[in-house]
């Protein structure tokens, strides 16, 4: 029987997913899918139709499209499931089953002891931690196939990059990580909230796990200086703006940097006053300052003049994904 880790990352602009097996662990199956979720409609076009139902799922007999198809079809403007209790929501159920398959489809839907780890952000840990775990397994367990069994493990979405530090890829505890002997530092910068968390010497500090306001400021920021610039607000276009700077318009680049750089200064603020507030003179002695998130390239620059010891992987984005497959790789060696 095959052992699978899959991780989940359920961010509120995008679902980081990565995958890998007891049998070759130190290769990977990644993907990433835009947290957009609407109910299906009927596709006239046939090759367009075949596209999309690689991307719809049903839930409580509703069929929805995710994704992609979702984005292009729905025409959003915002991201799905911008509010707190968003778990318990169908269109989050509907993201889950289609990382699910997504993963399940790339190692060809065996039979297999598969680990979930999924994360929530700091805040929601304590009261959320069990309802997600629980809504997780009634939604996947009738959809296991013949021979497979399911462990879902719901963590702090900040502890992922400390599993990132402290666990190798293959799933075994790093040789020349000791954190029960030192301290780090963790900032995962996501849409929704920016995560916090401080370990040291092995133990969890509890004033130091909290969340702030997430890259949806910036979002939100750059929407409304399109909108004043007489420019599309739809959401393709400001999640371009925010990741190149730039946008398409009637066939030409826009350069949109200078809004871009106003939307950022208020986010910014907000990160490196928490960041003041949970480490203060204590940043100065940690051994680092873990940055990761989907925010993380865009703060790192000013991040790393406040504090230098601080440090993250070449795949920021996928720096949580990366870090809870590595501790569902951990606990199938364990069990």
């Amino acid at each position: 029987m095959e052992n699978i880790s899959i991780a989940i990352d359920g961010g509120h602009s995008m679902f980081k997913i990565r995958a890998a097996s007891l049998a070759s662990p130190d290769e990977r199956h990644s993907f990433q899918i835009p947290t957009v979720v609407i109910p299906a409609i009927t596709l006239t076009n046939e090759q367009t139709r075949q596209k999309a139902e690689l991307e719809t799922v049903e839930v409580d007999g509703r069929r929805y499209f995710f994704g992609d198809t979702a984005l292009r079809q729905g025409r959003s403007e915002v991201y799905t499931g911008q509010n707190a209790d968003w778990i318990e929501s169908p269109q989050h159920d509907a993201l889950v089953l289609g990382a699910w398959r997504k993963a399940m489809q790339a190692f060809g839907n065996p039979s297999a002891r598969v680990h979930l780890v999924m994360g929530l952000p700091a805040k929601f840990v304590g009261p959320q931690r069990d309802t997600l775990r629980n809504r997780i397994v009634a939604l996947l367990t009738p959809r296991l196939r013949p021979g497979q069994t399911l462990r879902v493990m719901v963590q702090s979405q900040a502890d992922a990059p400390l599993q990132w530090l402290s666990i190798e890829n293959n799933g075994s505890l790093h040789p020349q990580r000791d954190l029960d002997s030192e301290a780090w530092g963790v900032i995962e910068i996501g849409h929704y909230t920016t995560d916090f968390a401080l370990c040291d010497r092995g133990s969890m500090m509890e004033y130091a796990a909290i969340s702030c306001a997430g890259m949806h400021l910036v979002y939100d920021g750059m929407s409304s200086a399109l909108a004043q610039a007489k420019l599309p607000t739809s959401l393709d276009v400001v999640d371009a703006a925010v990741r190149s700077g730039s946008i398409k318009h009637f066939g030409q680049r826009v350069d949109v940097i200078p809004l871009l750089n106003q939307a950022k200064a208020g986010f910014e603020a907000v990160v490196m006053d928490e960041a003041n507030r949970v480490f203060g003179q204590k940043a100065a002695v940690l051994d680092g300052i873990i940055i990761g998130g989907g925010g993380a390239e865009m703060l790192l620059d000013g991040l790393k003049q406040r504090y230098p010891n601080a440090v993250t992987s070449d795949e920021p984005r996928m720096m949580v994904a990366e870090g809870f497959c590595r501790l569902g790789l951990l606990s199938l060696l364990q069990s």
